[in-house]
């Protein structure tokens, strides 16, 4: 899939206001899960490497069987400066999937990602999250009200200003 400037402008304004210097802890904790990616990468999952530690862009296949097969897209995860103790800001870089909790501006209705954040998890658990979230689609559809939502995020309002109401656990 080609990504245009713009879909990369955009999905870089969500993180703008978002990023500051990471603590001594949210550095050590990333270096620690980087080097376990790196022995123990999690399947379907690639790990784009910069020298960034603040912003990890992740691709993600489709899991086989599931309707995402052989398809690609990007994570870009944006770290907080009190990380683990907030969650990373999870969107997909446009063209996100077509799926019932992903947003066409990439964002992502997923309740661990927001009000079930716990220190406990960590980036590859989170990648696995949204692959489950993926496989278990029954179909690939926008959000009902995908519309309103992305007119009202213009100028980069990020996810983590949204209040999401998480109702549907079957995908």
């Amino acid at each position: 899939m080609q990504r245009n400037e713009f879909d990369i402008d955009v999905a870089e304004a969500y993180a703008a206001s978002y990023l500051r210097a990471l603590s001594k802890i949210a550095q050590n904790r990333l270096q620690k899960e980087l080097v376990e990616w790196q022995l123990n990468p999690p399947a379907s999952f690639n790990h784009k490497v910069t020298d960034n530690l603040q912003r990890w862009v992740i691709e993600v296949a489709g899991a086989p069987g599931t309707l995402y097969a052989n398809e690609t897209y990007q994570l870009q995860v944006d770290f907080p400066e009190h990380y683990p103790m907030e969650a990373p800001q999870v969107v997909f870089v446009p063209p996100a999937p077509l799926h019932p909790h992903i947003y066409s501006n990439g964002h992502i209705c997923l309740d661990i990602l927001y009000d079930s954040w716990s220190p406990a998890m960590t980036v590859s658990s989170v990648c696995i999250s949204i692959l489950s979230m993926l496989s278990s689609a029954p179909s690939k559809q926008r959000p009902a009200d995908n519309d309103r939502y992305v007119k009202n995020c213009k100028n980069g309002r990020s996810p983590k200003d949204t209040r999401w109401w998480f109702h549907d656990d079957k995908v």
